[in-house]
């Protein structure tokens, strides 16, 4: 009996998916992601559908979405610009969050992003008592960026770019054949992974009912250079404080840290808030002597993130552009010659690879994951920048290693 009224039950929900998501957009036979072309086979076709009908099935819950994405694409659409991401992946903020800032799932990843805590830090956000950036419209979306960027380097694709943000660098890698890095053409079908799949339905199911004409223009992104605290946040830009804080829960502490820019999302129009903080802009800003002063290692990060540039193994790094010789990159950060070619393992006659990482920093001695599988013309030394591991670390943990698969760390001993 329990069977058969569970088949029932079955039947009728697929009637019901059926006859109220008649206005839901069907799947197509190929979609666009960046400059890469996906065919979606029509064995798959009934499990996106799927997916989209869910989404589309409550009209009601679907607003819920359009409000949210109102007024927080307009933010993540600014920073996948300045991250150089397509702007296809706001849609993963979606998939992960429903772009609830709060959101915590069952293996404690939270926010809009859904980081977990090691992952978070490992990306220069902040999570203590007080405050938690993985909550931080801003923040996480350019942490989540630069993530996925990092993924990008090694895949060149940016499919396998976002099934890394699911299952880590190194269980993407053995998921995907070396030989389709950079494929610009992929079949979506039954062998294709549900995280994918899932993302494919959220384009469907939303890109043709956004209209950026509505997109929220009553709330806009403050970054904070001045105050210390939010109640006198809240009272120089005639704000109420309680609206601030519910918008902002990422902090829950009156006292901002002044040892980085904090960005927070104000309930008003950037013209109200740009005259309302305008004295700020004449250089009168509040003093705070208990400031934390910033080592070194902070600073070049803090240089980095301005500058748009990577961070890898949690060390600030640039890619290394043709365009520029190597005295603009140690004028921009800095750094000597002489540190610069140690902290990464080079030499005064080297000459800079255009697309491969240099550190600003001295690099670690593992890494944070267990194995690369090293493609045929690379050296060690290419691995060492790729992943921030000391070269001569690298050849240690490797020695009498003549397999492809190279150790970044030791084999942990049970």
């Amino acid at each position: 009996m329990k069977i058969r009224l569970g088949f029932i039950t079955f039947f009728y929900f697929l009637f019901y998916l059926k006859v109220f998501s008649q206005d839901s957009p069907k799947v197509p036979d190929k979609i666009r992601i960046d400059n890469i072309i996906l065919d979606i086979s029509d064995e798959i076709k009934p499990t996106i559908q799927n997916e989209v009908d869910a989404l589309h099935l409550n009209k009601k819950y679907f607003q819920v979405f359009i409000d949210r994405i109102n007024i927080f694409f307009p933010i993540i659409e600014r920073i996948l610009q300045e991250e150089e991401l397509p702007e296809d992946f706001k849609y993963l903020a979606l998939q992960e969050s429903a772009l609830i800032s709060d959101a915590v799932s069952s293996s404690n990843a939270v926010g809009f992003w859904q980081f977990k805590k090691e992952t978070a830090e490992d990306y220069g956000l902040i999570i203590n008592n007080t405050i938690d950036e993985r909550k931080n419209i801003v923040s996480s979306t350019r942490a989540a960026s630069k993530y996925i960027k990092n993924s990008n380097f090694i895949f060149e694709n940016w499919i396998f770019s976002m099934l890394s943000y699911y299952h880590g660098l190194s269980g993407a890698k053995e998921l995907v054949d070396p030989k389709l890095y950079g494929s610009k053409r992929m079949q979506i079908n039954n062998e294709t992974h549900w995280y994918i799949i899932k993302f494919i339905g959220y384009k469907i199911a939303f890109e043709n009912f956004i209209d950026k004409k509505n997109y929220n223009s009553n709330y806009t992104i403050y970054d904070n250079r001045s105050f210390n605290s939010v109640e006198d946040l809240s009272k120089n830009l005639s704000l109420d404080k309680q609206d601030l804080l519910s918008l902002n829960s990422w902090i829950n502490s009156d006292n901002i840290p002044l040892n980085k820019v904090y960005s927070f999302l104000i309930p008003d129009n950037k013209e109200n808030i740009f005259s309302k903080s305008e004295f700020s802009r004449n250089g009168n800003l509040p003093q705070n002597n208990s400031q934390r002063s910033l080592t070194k290692v902070d600073e070049k990060i803090l240089k980095v993130l301005s500058n748009r540039s990577l961070l890898l193994n949690g060390l600030p790094a640039i890619i290394f552009d043709s365009s520029r010789n190597i005295e603009n990159y140690l004028n921009d950060f800095n750094i000597s010659k002489k540190s610069f070619y140690t902290f990464n393992d080079i030499s005064s006659n080297q000459k800079l690879v255009p697309g491969i990482p240099y550190y600003l920093t001295r690099k670690r001695k593992k890494g944070k994951v267990q194995v690369y599988l090293r493609r045929e013309d690379e050296s060690l030394w290419e691995i060492s920048q790729l992943f921030g591991i000391q070269l001569s670390s690298l050849k240690k943990i490797n020695k009498n290693n003549n397999s492809d698969k190279i150790l970044l760390r030791k084999r942990s001993i049970l």
